[in-house]
């Protein structure tokens, strides 16, 4: 008799479907931004972290990360504004700094959402059909 091969578990494969569609896919615009001209543009760095920040925060069900979060989206919005405005640089190490703050939020929420997923067993979405 034929054995089934082993599947990875449900709540594992929630975390890494998580992961990859509401963690990285979000990412996308900014990183083929940096294959196609080798380094995304201030702007874009900015505005990414901006967005990014305000989207992962408004899915955490943990105030203080939404909190820090919204925090991270104002303060990226004004460096958006300032860089866009400007047609010469006024501010350094833009790209460094949304790239740090991407890198903390990713963390910080990657802790939660393995929480939620792994230990708390919530799926990431439930495609069962509900009685309404």
């Amino acid at each position: 008799m034929a054995r089934r091969i082993p599947a990875l578990p449900d709540e594992w494969g929630d975390l890494f479907t998580c992961i990859l569609l509401h963690m990285l896919l979000p990412l996308l615009p900014l990183l083929i931004e940096a294959w196609m001209k080798g380094s995304p543009t201030e702007s874009t760095a900015a505005i990414t972290a901006s967005m990014y920040s305000i989207a992962i925060g408004l899915s955490s069900r943990n105030k203080a990360m939404l909190g820090f979060c919204i925090t991270i989206s104002i303060i990226f919005s004004v460096v958006f504004g300032v860089v866009s405005a400007s047609p010469t640089p006024q501010l350094n190490d833009v790209k460094f700094y949304s790239g740090l703050s991407i890198f903390f939020v990713f963390l910080i929420h990657i802790f939660e959402r393995y929480n939620r997923h792994v230990v708390d067993c919530i799926p990431f979405w439930d495609f069962s059909k509900e009685e309404v």
